[in-house]
């Protein structure tokens, strides 16, 4: 009888430890997937409404990294879960459809899941003028000159974010044989955004107090005006620069000739 109550405990254990092992390979082997995964969102691509300036769309470029496929269970936009988006390949098939799961406070459904394929490029396309506020999930307002985020949370809980942040503009007037000149060298990109941001457009407008004086339009980083200031003459320097995620800053200065 102890022979045999010896041999069941022996069998027991075995099985617990065998479980166990189980149990610690499939945690390791999901620690590993996990540590696999990259995703990286590399650039956006606003499109604007002129009457309003307030962005109606947004393209935003993501990159797989990772040797297996991706599964996106949500995604933030600025900070609030946003379902107004669609997922499309490289050669324009649509993927899927936005959803609000992955998010501590959505609901779940295994529908809403969004498959990437491995080491592949794929581009989330936002409807921004979507009127569907359900469950916190309407998009926030924006315009060129705001400040991006976009957070992804992954089926193995991974989060990947990125921020788009607008170019800060500066002007300054200096005079070369009282002509002007318009500088905006000073203009910089925020250390936040993605390194491969640059500032690409700089657009100068000048205005006079005086209403018969065409001050006109200009382009360029630094620029010389063809005629002087009027003496006693107030003007309005505004500069608007462009980076190359098609973000905008803009800055003006009154000045007063003397």
């Amino acid at each position: 009888m102890l022979v045999v109550i010896v041999v069941a405990a022996a069998t027991a254990f075995s099985f617990f430890v065998a479980s166990y092992q189980k149990q610690v390979q499939a945690q390791e082997t999901l620690q590993h997937d996990k540590n696999l995964e990259n995703l990286r969102i590399l650039s956006l691509e606003p499109i604007v409404d002129s009457s309003t300036g307030d962005l109606t769309s947004l393209t935003v470029e993501l990159a797989s990294l990772d040797p297996n496929e991706m599964i996106i269970q949500g995604l933030d936009l600025d900070g609030v879960p946003d379902q107004t988006y669609s997922v499309v390949d490289s050669a324009g098939g649509q993927l899927g459809t936005g959803c609000l799961n992955g998010n501590p406070y959505s609901p779940t459904s295994s529908t809403c899941n969004l498959t990437i394929p491995a080491e592949s490029q794929v581009f989330l396309q936002f409807d921004l003028t979507s009127s569907d506020c359900s469950f916190l999930a309407c998009a926030p307002a924006l315009t060129e000159s705001s400040l991006i985020e976009i957070t992804t949370y992954t089926s193995l809980g991974n989060e990947f974010s990125q921020s788009f942040v607008p170019p800060v503009a500066i002007a300054e007037v200096t005079f070369v044989d009282s002509y002007p000149v318009l500088d905006g060298s000073g203009s910089y990109q925020p250390s936040e955004s993605n390194e491969s941001v640059t500032i690409n457009q700089w657009e100068w407008s000048v205005t006079s107090a005086t209403p018969d004086e065409d001050c006109g339009h200009q382009a360029g980083e630094e620029v010389e005006l063809h005629y002087p200031f009027t003496s006693g003459t107030t003007y309005t320097i505004y500069l608007n620069v462009t980076s190359s995620d098609s973000l905008e800053g803009s800055v003006s200065i009154v000045y007063e000739f003397d």
